[in-house]
């Protein structure tokens, strides 16, 4: 009786460990519900509603914050933020995107600490913006450089000139070149070279990481 007691008992406390809360969670991408978890050290993209093998419930999830469920307890956390005493912070801070239905890579920067939508674009040489967005973020452009664009609607003016700030997430960059183009075009803020070109890129499994460069 004594042995079967003790096997009940070991059984029960392997089930309790087997289930145990994990001793990490670090916030590393968000997205519109969706978001990239690292659990003790694994990365992993849970969608709202989707629950971890480890017991997490991923309740829901913004480009801003992402709340989830740990033994019944449901916490906010926003990107790089932690739970657990183990840990450390990390040497550099990276921004994960999750491609959407149109293959695009999108995100909400932070332009001389005005907040708007941008899509990462490779192809474009410089951060681009139309003078309708200019205007609505506060950009003061006409005092730049004149110059012109070519566009899906022909040859259009522009103004380049040098923004002070542009962040995504916790990455930061000063001093970077962008274009201005007069009109309504393009219709989101593109993320060009000039502010990608101070970025590590690596792409996996339809997520972009992008890591600064120190």
């Amino acid at each position: 009786m004594m042995v079967r007691t003790i096997s009940v008992v070991l059984a029960v406390l392997a089930s309790a460990l087997a289930v145990a809360a994990p001793a990490q969670i670090v916030v590393r991408g968000l997205f519109q519900q969706a978001a990239l978890l690292e659990i003790d050290g694994r990365q992993q993209l849970l969608r709202a509603g989707q629950r971890d093998s480890s017991g997490i419930l991923l309740v829901s999830a913004t480009p801003r914050e992402a709340v989830v469920d740990i033994e019944g307890r449901r916490k906010t956390l926003t990107l790089s933020k932690h739970i657990g005493a183990k840990y450390s912070e990390p040497s550099s801070s990276s921004v994960s995107l999750l491609k959407n239905s149109n293959k695009e890579y999108r995100t909400r920067v932070s332009i001389n600490g005005q907040s708007a939508d941008a899509l990462v674009d490779t192809g474009a040489t410089s951060v681009a913006m139309s003078s309708s967005q200019a205007d609505q973020l506060g950009i003061f452009y006409r005092d730049g450089v004149p110059t012109s664009v070519a566009t899906a609607g022909g040859i259009k003016p522009a103004f380049g000139i040098m923004l002070s700030r542009v962040e995504v997430g916790d990455i930061k960059t000063q001093q970077v070149a962008a274009v201005i183009i007069e009109g309504d075009y393009p219709h989101i803020i593109l993320l060009g070279m000039s502010f990608l070109e101070h970025i590590d890129l690596q792409e996996r499994d339809n997520i972009l990481v992008l890591t600064p460069r120190y």
